[in-house]
């Protein structure tokens, strides 16, 4: 008879073996997926970064009113999806009225993505870009632009809209713009085109068609804060050293100089009511007058004139009368591109962005 052997006793080890194959394959199932949502996880924490970068990088951009120095570090807070760091870097300076050119990176942290692991730190990316400086412009009707008109006593002089930069090639401009029949007096000084006689911009007053003529925005200067003052009359009148950096000189009312007492200025000169200039006063860059230009002595100013503008914010201002003297006000294009230099914007070089650059 044969003898059968017992099976009993085998059915338990191979349940426990059953068990441990499938509590393995679960667990790795569960690392599996643990795993791969951890690295999509970091994936979408870096793509939130880089766009917290990059808007790190744009905002800073447009808060940038004037010419920055060589550097500047600023941390910005309450980003979408984090905060970032901005570094500025000036490459080249402002050379021969070419712009300035910077180099800006922007470190993005994200603290908004979710993170799978507890000790991994917030996903950070940084992005850089070339800018260079582009200072406003300025739409110049003549070298002395008037909206209220303009009245020469006697022959001496010049109110000249021949280009006074050296090599500039840009043609003449007329020497004297006002609104219709609103020059009165000598034209012999008037140089430029047209010659020995003004340019004439429409009608006349606040309902008038010239003030639109005039592309200032008179509003933004008074109001807002189009140009920036470095300097504000009354107070303290700017050195020779300050004016070698041609900055915004800003005067709420009406505003005296005397070549005896201040010294010869640079830059843009704003001010809002009239301006009185006595002696051998010198200005090189841009003067803009909301009310009238009083004229004593033998001024000069190099670059150009735009008076009578409270007329654009709807005001009356009577006719400048420009009186005897030697009075030299002469268009020139360096003078005005150097005034407007320090008043700007950060603009983005082409085919200069990168995403990889290195921070330590």
């Amino acid at each position: 008879m044969p003898v059968r052997s017992s099976t009993r006793g085998a059915t338990l080890p191979l349940t426990l073996v059953v068990l441990a194959l499938m509590s393995l394959i679960v667990a790795t199932a569960f690392r599996r997926v643990s795993r791969e949502r951890s690295i999509n996880g970091d994936q979408q924490a870096q793509v939130s970064a880089l766009a917290v970068a990059q808007s790190g990088l744009e905002v800073f951009r447009t808060t940038v009113a004037s010419m920055p120095g060589a550097s500047a570090d600023v941390t910005l807070n309450g980003l979408p999806g984090g905060s970032a760091q901005v570094s500025l870097r000036r490459v080249r300076d402002s050379v021969n009225l070419e712009p300035a050119i910077y180099v800006v990176s922007s470190r993005g942290t994200s603290t908004a993505a979710i993170s799978y692991g507890p000790t991994a730190p917030p996903a950070q990316r940084t992005v850089a870009q070339y800018m260079k400086w582009e200072p406003v412009n300025m739409d110049v009707n003549a070298a002395f632009t008037s909206l209220s008109g303009l009245d020469k006593n006697g022959n001496s002089g010049a109110l000249d809209g021949n280009d006074g930069c050296a090599g500039s090639g840009i043609p003449p401009i007329p020497g004297v713009a006002v609104p219709d029949a609103l020059y009165t007096g000598h034209t012999n000084p008037i140089n430029g085109s047209p010659d020995n006689a003004p340019d004439y911009l429409g009608t006349a007053g606040t309902a008038g068609t010239a003030k639109d003529e005039v592309h200032v925005d008179w509003d933004g200067i008074v109001n807002g804060n189009a140009f920036p003052p470095n300097y504000t009359m009354p107070g303290a009148w700017p050195s020779a050293a300050q004016m070698n950096l041609w900055p915004v000189i800003r005067a709420n009312g009406n505003l005296s100089l005397d070549a005896t007492i201040h010294n010869d200025s640079k830059g843009i000169l704003i001010v809002t009511g009239n301006l009185t200039l006595s002696g051998s006063f010198r200005h090189e860059g841009i003067v803009l007058v909301g009310g009238v230009l009083i004229s004593n002595g033998n001024n000069e100013i190099h670059g150009a004139i735009v008076t009578g503008l409270n007329i654009k914010l709807g005001m009356a201002v009577p006719q400048t009368a420009i009186g005897n003297g030697t009075k030299t006000f002469q268009y020139n294009s360096c003078n005005i591109l150097r005034a407007l230099r320090p008043v700007g914007s950060l603009e983005a070089v082409s085919n200069a962005w990168t995403d990889n650059y290195p921070s330590y």
